[in-house]
Protein backbone atom coordinates (compact mmCIF):
# COMPACT_ATOMS: atom_id res chain seq x y z
CA UNK A 1 0.00 0.00 0.00
CA UNK A 2 1.09 3.40 -0.69
CA UNK A 3 0.98 7.06 0.15
CA UNK A 4 -2.39 7.78 1.70
CA UNK A 5 -3.55 4.45 1.13
CA UNK A 6 -3.14 4.68 -2.97
CA UNK A 7 -3.10 1.55 -4.39
CA UNK A 8 -2.56 1.51 -8.24
CA UNK A 9 -1.09 4.46 -10.14
CA UNK A 10 -2.78 5.53 -13.51
CA UNK A 11 0.34 6.77 -15.54
CA UNK A 12 -1.12 9.59 -18.82
CA UNK A 13 1.97 10.37 -21.19
CA UNK A 14 1.25 13.80 -22.62
CA UNK A 15 2.31 16.63 -24.95
CA UNK A 16 0.28 19.08 -25.82
CA UNK A 17 -3.05 17.92 -25.33
CA UNK A 18 -4.12 20.11 -22.43
CA UNK A 19 -6.91 20.84 -24.73
CA UNK A 20 -8.17 17.59 -24.80
CA UNK A 21 -6.84 15.96 -21.95
CA UNK A 22 -9.87 17.22 -19.36
CA UNK A 23 -12.08 14.91 -21.02
CA UNK A 24 -9.54 12.03 -20.12
CA UNK A 25 -9.58 13.37 -16.29
CA UNK A 26 -13.41 13.82 -16.10
CA UNK A 27 -13.72 10.16 -17.15
CA UNK A 28 -11.38 9.15 -14.26
CA UNK A 29 -13.52 11.39 -11.46
CA UNK A 30 -16.00 8.94 -12.27
CA UNK A 31 -14.88 5.95 -11.97
CA UNK A 32 -16.61 2.99 -10.49
CA UNK A 33 -16.05 1.03 -7.59
CA UNK A 34 -12.66 2.08 -8.04
CA UNK A 35 -9.70 1.87 -5.28
CA UNK A 36 -7.65 4.39 -4.00
CA UNK A 37 -5.33 5.57 -7.07
CA UNK A 38 -3.03 8.34 -7.98
CA UNK A 39 -2.61 10.31 -11.25
CA UNK A 40 1.00 10.79 -12.58
CA UNK A 41 0.94 13.28 -16.33
CA UNK A 42 4.09 13.04 -17.17
CA UNK A 43 4.52 16.20 -19.46
CA UNK A 44 6.86 15.31 -22.32
CA UNK A 45 7.92 18.45 -23.30
CA UNK A 46 4.46 20.69 -23.67
CA UNK A 47 4.46 23.90 -25.09
CA UNK A 48 0.60 24.37 -24.15
CA UNK A 49 -0.81 25.11 -21.10
CA UNK A 50 -1.22 22.19 -19.81
CA UNK A 51 0.10 23.20 -16.24
CA UNK A 52 -2.75 25.29 -15.69
CA UNK A 53 -4.75 22.44 -16.88
CA UNK A 54 -3.88 19.91 -14.59
CA UNK A 55 -4.10 22.54 -11.64
CA UNK A 56 -7.62 22.90 -12.23
CA UNK A 57 -8.52 19.29 -11.85
CA UNK A 58 -6.86 18.91 -8.47
CA UNK A 59 -9.41 19.38 -6.59
CA UNK A 60 -11.76 16.75 -8.19
CA UNK A 61 -8.78 14.09 -8.31
CA UNK A 62 -6.57 14.71 -5.23
CA UNK A 63 -3.83 12.67 -5.89
CA UNK A 64 -3.08 13.75 -9.53
CA UNK A 65 0.23 15.54 -10.35
CA UNK A 66 2.89 16.25 -13.05
CA UNK A 67 5.90 14.79 -13.38
CA UNK A 68 8.50 16.32 -15.63
CA UNK A 69 8.91 14.12 -18.32
CA UNK A 70 11.51 16.90 -20.95
CA UNK A 71 14.43 14.18 -20.82
CA UNK A 72 13.52 13.12 -24.36
CA UNK A 73 10.94 13.76 -26.75
CA UNK A 74 8.51 10.62 -27.62
CA UNK A 75 5.93 8.52 -26.05
CA UNK A 76 8.28 5.86 -24.38
CA UNK A 77 10.22 8.49 -22.83
CA UNK A 78 7.05 10.30 -20.88
CA UNK A 79 5.64 6.10 -20.41
CA UNK A 80 9.05 5.34 -18.47
CA UNK A 81 9.50 8.94 -16.34
CA UNK A 82 5.71 8.52 -15.63
CA UNK A 83 6.28 5.25 -14.18
CA UNK A 84 9.44 5.95 -12.83
CA UNK A 85 7.34 8.67 -10.19
CA UNK A 86 4.57 5.87 -9.67
CA UNK A 87 3.96 5.70 -5.69
CA UNK A 88 2.76 2.08 -6.18
CA UNK A 89 3.57 -1.44 -8.29
CA UNK A 90 0.54 -1.48 -9.72
CA UNK A 91 0.63 1.07 -13.34
CA UNK A 92 -2.34 1.20 -15.33
CA UNK A 93 -1.46 3.31 -19.00
CA UNK A 94 -3.92 5.77 -20.89
CA UNK A 95 -3.65 8.38 -23.22
CA UNK A 96 -4.55 11.88 -22.74
CA UNK A 97 -6.23 12.21 -25.83
CA UNK A 98 -8.36 9.00 -25.26
CA UNK A 99 -11.58 8.47 -22.55
CA UNK A 100 -11.37 5.11 -20.53
CA UNK A 101 -14.77 3.54 -19.75
CA UNK A 102 -16.28 3.81 -15.98
CA UNK A 103 -15.37 0.30 -14.69
CA UNK A 104 -11.42 0.32 -16.17
CA UNK A 105 -9.87 1.58 -12.98
CA UNK A 106 -11.65 -1.30 -11.01
CA UNK A 107 -11.20 -3.86 -13.57
CA UNK A 108 -7.37 -3.24 -14.02
CA UNK A 109 -6.64 -3.02 -10.62
CA UNK A 110 -8.41 -6.61 -9.67
CA UNK A 111 -6.77 -8.20 -12.63
CA UNK A 112 -3.44 -7.53 -11.31
CA UNK A 113 -4.38 -9.59 -8.48
CA UNK A 114 -3.72 -12.30 -10.61
CA UNK A 115 -1.93 -11.30 -13.26
CA UNK A 116 1.05 -9.43 -14.04
CA UNK A 117 0.56 -7.99 -17.29
CA UNK A 118 -3.03 -6.95 -19.01
CA UNK A 119 -4.89 -5.09 -21.77
CA UNK A 120 -8.36 -4.63 -22.46
CA UNK A 121 -10.71 -3.49 -25.58
CA UNK A 122 -11.12 -0.03 -27.22
CA UNK A 123 -13.75 1.18 -29.50
CA UNK A 124 -12.73 3.71 -32.05
CA UNK A 125 -16.28 5.09 -33.70
CA UNK A 126 -17.30 7.54 -30.25
CA UNK A 127 -14.40 9.91 -30.04
CA UNK A 128 -13.59 9.52 -34.24
CA UNK A 129 -16.49 10.04 -36.09
CA UNK A 130 -16.06 9.03 -39.61
CA UNK A 131 -12.26 8.74 -39.19
CA UNK A 132 -12.82 5.47 -37.51
CA UNK A 133 -13.75 4.02 -40.80
CA UNK A 134 -9.91 5.13 -42.55
CA UNK A 135 -8.00 3.19 -40.84
CA UNK A 136 -7.77 -1.05 -41.26
CA UNK A 137 -8.32 -1.65 -37.60
CA UNK A 138 -11.15 -3.15 -35.85
CA UNK A 139 -13.51 -0.31 -34.42
CA UNK A 140 -14.19 -1.99 -31.51
CA UNK A 141 -11.92 -4.78 -30.21
CA UNK A 142 -12.52 -8.53 -28.92
CA UNK A 143 -9.39 -9.94 -27.58
CA UNK A 144 -5.83 -9.00 -27.76
CA UNK A 145 -4.02 -8.24 -30.60
CA UNK A 146 -1.74 -10.36 -32.28
CA UNK A 147 1.49 -10.08 -34.51
CA UNK A 148 3.62 -12.82 -36.08
CA UNK A 149 4.22 -15.98 -34.62
CA UNK A 150 1.05 -15.78 -33.03
CA UNK A 151 2.55 -12.82 -30.09
CA UNK A 152 0.26 -10.81 -28.58
CA UNK A 153 -0.30 -7.40 -27.21
CA UNK A 154 -2.33 -4.93 -25.57
CA UNK A 155 -2.58 -1.25 -26.86
CA UNK A 156 -0.13 0.76 -25.39
CA UNK A 157 -2.77 3.22 -24.23
CA UNK A 158 -4.84 0.27 -22.23
CA UNK A 159 -2.30 -1.32 -20.79
CA UNK A 160 -1.37 -1.96 -16.66
CA UNK A 161 1.21 -4.37 -15.09
CA UNK A 162 3.19 -4.73 -12.09
CA UNK A 163 6.14 -2.87 -11.67
CA UNK A 164 8.06 -6.10 -12.00
CA UNK A 165 7.33 -6.44 -15.20
CA UNK A 166 8.40 -2.77 -16.40
CA UNK A 167 11.45 -2.89 -14.34
CA UNK A 168 11.85 -6.81 -15.84
CA UNK A 169 11.58 -5.98 -19.77
CA UNK A 170 13.65 -2.38 -18.79
CA UNK A 171 11.12 -0.41 -19.59
CA UNK A 172 9.92 1.07 -23.08
CA UNK A 173 12.25 1.68 -25.48
CA UNK A 174 12.91 5.01 -25.97
CA UNK A 175 14.64 5.15 -29.13
CA UNK A 176 11.81 2.96 -30.73
CA UNK A 177 9.79 5.16 -33.27
CA UNK A 178 6.19 5.48 -31.87
CA UNK A 179 3.38 3.89 -33.62
CA UNK A 180 4.90 0.29 -32.33
CA UNK A 181 6.95 0.60 -29.17
CA UNK A 182 3.83 -0.98 -27.12
CA UNK A 183 4.64 -4.49 -29.75
CA UNK A 184 8.24 -4.11 -28.84
CA UNK A 185 7.60 -4.06 -25.06
CA UNK A 186 5.02 -6.83 -25.06
CA UNK A 187 8.07 -9.09 -27.51
CA UNK A 188 10.67 -8.03 -24.80
CA UNK A 189 8.31 -9.13 -22.06
CA UNK A 190 6.89 -12.49 -24.18
CA UNK A 191 10.71 -13.79 -24.23
CA UNK A 192 10.65 -12.97 -20.61
CA UNK A 193 7.66 -14.93 -19.92
CA UNK A 194 5.34 -12.69 -19.50
CA UNK A 195 1.88 -12.74 -21.25
CA UNK A 196 -0.78 -10.31 -21.50
CA UNK A 197 -4.20 -11.53 -20.19
CA UNK A 198 -7.41 -9.34 -21.74
CA UNK A 199 -9.33 -7.87 -19.45
CA UNK A 200 -13.11 -7.30 -21.36
CA UNK A 201 -13.95 -4.97 -18.81
CA UNK A 202 -11.44 -2.21 -19.35
CA UNK A 203 -12.51 -0.61 -21.93
CA UNK A 204 -10.81 2.59 -23.98
CA UNK A 205 -12.82 4.77 -25.86
CA UNK A 206 -9.37 5.55 -28.39
CA UNK A 207 -9.25 8.64 -30.60
CA UNK A 208 -8.34 8.25 -34.16
CA UNK A 209 -6.86 11.41 -35.43
CA UNK A 210 -9.71 13.36 -37.25
CA UNK A 211 -7.81 14.63 -40.03
CA UNK A 212 -6.87 12.83 -43.32
CA UNK A 213 -3.29 14.71 -42.45
CA UNK A 214 -2.97 13.69 -38.90
CA UNK A 215 -4.01 10.22 -39.73
CA UNK A 216 -1.37 9.45 -42.56
CA UNK A 217 1.15 10.47 -39.89
CA UNK A 218 -0.42 8.16 -38.08
CA UNK A 219 -0.06 5.32 -40.11
CA UNK A 220 3.49 6.60 -41.69
CA UNK A 221 4.36 6.46 -38.08
CA UNK A 222 2.93 2.93 -37.27
CA UNK A 223 4.76 1.46 -40.49
CA UNK A 224 8.06 3.20 -39.28
CA UNK A 225 7.75 0.84 -36.29
CA UNK A 226 6.42 -2.03 -37.55
CA UNK A 227 10.09 -1.95 -39.89
CA UNK A 228 12.10 -1.57 -37.21
CA UNK A 229 10.17 -4.29 -35.55
CA UNK A 230 11.20 -6.75 -37.78
CA UNK A 231 14.85 -5.52 -37.89
CA UNK A 232 15.35 -5.88 -33.78
CA UNK A 233 13.81 -9.32 -33.88
CA UNK A 234 14.08 -10.90 -37.10
CA UNK A 235 11.38 -13.71 -36.47
CA UNK A 236 11.86 -16.65 -38.58
CA UNK A 237 8.87 -17.15 -40.04
CA UNK A 238 8.82 -13.85 -41.27
CA UNK A 239 10.06 -14.27 -45.08
CA UNK A 240 11.36 -10.75 -46.45
CA UNK A 241 9.81 -10.13 -49.69
CA UNK A 242 12.19 -10.01 -52.72
CA UNK A 243 12.82 -7.30 -54.96
CA UNK A 244 10.27 -8.21 -57.84
CA UNK A 245 8.14 -9.42 -54.83
CA UNK A 246 8.12 -6.14 -53.61
CA UNK A 247 7.87 -4.03 -56.69
CA UNK A 248 4.75 -6.31 -57.81
CA UNK A 249 3.01 -5.93 -54.29
CA UNK A 250 3.01 -1.92 -54.12
CA UNK A 251 1.35 -1.89 -57.41
CA UNK A 252 -1.03 -4.22 -56.85
CA UNK A 253 -1.76 -1.51 -53.74
CA UNK A 254 -1.05 0.82 -56.63
CA UNK A 255 -4.28 -0.54 -58.63
CA UNK A 256 -6.09 -1.03 -55.83
CA UNK A 257 -6.86 2.96 -56.05
CA UNK A 258 -10.75 3.13 -55.15
CA UNK A 259 -11.62 5.06 -58.62
CA UNK A 260 -15.34 4.90 -58.29
CA UNK A 261 -15.69 3.97 -53.81
CA UNK A 262 -16.34 6.70 -51.53
CA UNK A 263 -14.21 9.03 -49.83
CA UNK A 264 -14.05 7.29 -47.13
CA UNK A 265 -12.81 4.55 -49.46
CA UNK A 266 -10.01 6.52 -51.09
CA UNK A 267 -9.14 7.53 -47.50
CA UNK A 268 -8.82 4.08 -46.16
CA UNK A 269 -6.63 3.68 -49.47
CA UNK A 270 -4.43 6.27 -48.25
CA UNK A 271 -3.47 4.97 -44.66
CA UNK A 272 -2.97 1.85 -46.16
CA UNK A 273 -0.32 3.61 -48.42
CA UNK A 274 1.22 5.81 -45.51
CA UNK A 275 2.00 2.25 -43.76
CA UNK A 276 3.44 0.61 -46.24
CA UNK A 277 5.72 4.41 -47.31
CA UNK A 278 6.56 4.69 -43.31
CA UNK A 279 7.99 1.19 -43.69
CA UNK A 280 9.79 0.78 -46.91
CA UNK A 281 11.38 4.44 -45.63
CA UNK A 282 11.96 3.03 -42.55
CA UNK A 283 13.92 -0.33 -44.07
CA UNK A 284 15.64 1.48 -46.38
CA UNK A 285 17.07 3.72 -43.35
CA UNK A 286 18.36 0.64 -41.22
CA UNK A 287 19.44 -1.34 -44.34
CA UNK A 288 17.27 -3.82 -43.43
CA UNK A 289 14.78 -6.08 -45.52
CA UNK A 290 10.91 -4.72 -45.13
CA UNK A 291 8.40 -7.18 -43.91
Amino acid sequence: MSLDGVVCSVVIPTYNAAHLIGQQLEALTVQEGAPSFEVVVADNKSTDDLAAVIESWQDRLPHLRVVDASRGQGVSVARNVGIEHASTDRILICDADDVVAPAWVRAFHQSLDDHTLVSGPAETVSLSGPSAGWVPIEQESTGLYQTWGGRTYGLGGNTAMRREVWEAVGGYDETFPAGAEEIDFAWRAWDLGYRFTYVPEALLHYRIRTDLKGVLRQQYNSGRGTATLYNKFRPAEVVPKSLPRRVHHELLLLKQFPWRGSGDARRMWLTLMAFEAGKLVEARRLDSPAP
